[in-house]
């Protein structure tokens, strides 16, 4: 085990014939493998092994870990055996057998055919390969059966438990869509409340929401339990960034926390005493708003500058591989109280809340666009993402650093917000209902039965646009507030769309126009 393959290393990739198709190792990423491979003809002792590995492949199966059995025969006997018995129900097969009578795989894992002689029994070699593909051991049996499935099952179960795949720098990044930008944008969202709906593989981050500031400094969650269900969704998808955010609207504990060095270091400590404790990626800080108590909380004019050196505490305790983002506005208010272009070094992402323009409105300006791409009449003076990007640009934060929210809920000024799925259900549309575009803002909205301005929203052609500006300014990519409004994941579908295949959304909006005009026809 020299030439090809290192513990540790990502495991020599292949694709093969097998009795179930053509097989891609790269196929199996996000789960547990186990290669098999013995040396030797198809006999009676590869029949038995199996017969054993099929007996015990669903207690395997329910901890997400499959087998690939990889028959070396020179002349595939082990087809005869499979097409004469398990092909016609003798057998159960739940996984396929690979075929390697030309040696190309025993090649890459350096495995030496020992020859045909029907009276050797040369040991069996079980490659054990995380869902990042890395192999993490290699396992020799001088035979297979019930105590080493059972042993192996151990073996793999406590590899389970330790496992952490390997964080990628987000400044390291490949090259995007867009040529010209440094990094390739990337998409995700905060979870407030129960995970379960979030599909992993939509995404590369996720954002748990919220820690909260003690009296006495320490941070509690609103729920340990959906902390750790976070965590666990890397073992569908190995690469998901997960992330703790501490604070949010109305949130108080960072002024003092940020006050002096004392205060910053211990504040610094405890995050990561979190991320340690629940194996997260970094930490989110949700500070609404430095130098500002319109939420309620405290503030103190030195709040500009402290605010940089709780950063810099924090990342100097964190390392510099960790996450650290900030999420704040645009608003011209907001970069008063930041030192934008001090903090942007430090941090990794600056998530953008390009939404809730309207949050504050009562009365005529109430019925306004709150997340317009672009100023337009109806939008709340010349408000807009646009507006809020370049402001942070013109302020020192890299446009690959910009991350661009989308709300996953209509609202109606400061009075009334609806989650996306409660639009789908009652407001899109339905009930006298309407939804109208406003083609300069890239924005749609909903109008009611009077045809008065009721809800603003995002939605797949407002996203559509938007993964085209991230395209085209080099923006760091975007989030959602927030995944539990949206149930079916439609919004959040439609993002990853918009981030790594914006064509495909393309076609889908061509599609649903396409039947939409055919319908009123």
């Amino acid at each position: 085990m020299n030439k090809h393959i290192q513990i540790g290393k990502p495991a020599p990739l292949f694709t093969a014939s097998s009795t179930k198709g053509l097989i891609n190792l790269s196929d199996y990423a996000g789960k547990w493998v186990i290669l098999f491979c013995n040396p030797t003809e198809f006999n009676a002792w590869r029949k038995n092994e199996l017969i054993y590995l099929m007996k015990h492949a669903k207690v395997f199966n329910e901890k997400d870990i499959e087998f690939l059995p990889i028959s070396m025969d020179p002349n595939a006997l082990h087809l005869q055996w499979f097409y004469g018995n398990a092909r016609l129900g003798t057998y159960s097969m739940p996984f396929p057998i690979i075929d390697d009578r030309n040696g190309d795989i025993s090649q890459l894992y350096d495995i030496e055919p020992l020859g045909t002689n029907r009276n050797t029994t040369p040991s069996m070699h079980a490659y054990i390969i995380a869902p990042d593909q890395t192999l993490v051991k290699v396992i020799t049996y001088p035979n297979l059966g019930s105590v080493q499935l059972n042993e192996l099952l151990s073996t793999v179960t406590n590899l389970q438990s330790q496992y952490r795949p390997q964080i990628h720098n987000v400044n390291n990044q490949p090259s995007g869509n867009n040529p010209l930008c440094p990094t390739q944008p990337i998409v995700g969202t905060y979870v407030l409340g129960n995970p379960a709906n979030v599909d992993a593989h939509l995404l590369d981050f996720v954002i748990y929401a919220f820690a909260l500031i003690n009296d006495d400094g320490s941070l509690t969650v609103y729920s340990t339990r959906y902390l750790k269900e976070l965590a666990n969704l890397r073992l569908e998808n190995p690469y998901l960034r997960v992330i703790m955010a501490i604070g949010g609207w109305g949130a108080d504990g960072f002024s003092d926390a940020s006050l002096t060095p004392t205060s910053r270091y211990n504040f610094a400590r405890e995050a990561k005493r979190w991320v340690d404790q629940y194996d997260l990626d970094g930490i989110d800080i949700d500070w609404e708003y430095p130098g500002s108590s319109v939420s309620g909380i405290r503030s103190r004019p030195e709040d500009r500058e402290n605010f940089t050196l709780l950063l810099t505490a924090l990342r100097d305790v964190l390392g510099s591989d960790a996450w650290i983002s900030v999420a704040g506005t645009g608003e011209e208010s907001y970069i008063r109280n930041v030192e934008i272009a001090n903090i942007a070094p430090i941090i990794n992402y600056f998530n953008l809340m390009a939404y809730d323009f309207t949050a504050g409105e009562t009365g005529e300006t109430a019925g306004r666009h709150q997340s317009n791409l672009f100023p337009s009449e109806l939008g709340l003076g010349n408000n807009s993402v646009d507006t809020q990007v370049n402001n942070l640009i013109n302020a020192g934060m890299p446009a690959s650093q910009i991350l661009m929210g989308i709300p996953f809920y209509g609202r109606y000024g400061a009075t009334q917000t609806k989650t996306y799925d409660d639009l789908r259900k009652n407001y899109l549309n339905k009930n006298g209902y309407r939804v109208l575009w406003d083609n300069v803002a890239k924005a749609p909205y909903i109008v009611d039965p009077d045809g008065n301005f009721a809800y603003s929203y995002d939605n797949l052609l407002s996203i559509y646009f938007k993964g085209l500006y991230i395209a085209e300014n080099c923006l760091g990519g975007m989030f959602a507030w927030q995944a539990g409004m949206d149930q079916a994941n439609i919004l959040t579908n439609a993002m990853s769309q918009a981030i790594r295949d914006i064509d495909q959304l393309e076609d889908l909006l061509a599609k649903s126009y396409y039947l939409d005009t055919n319908n009123e026809q």
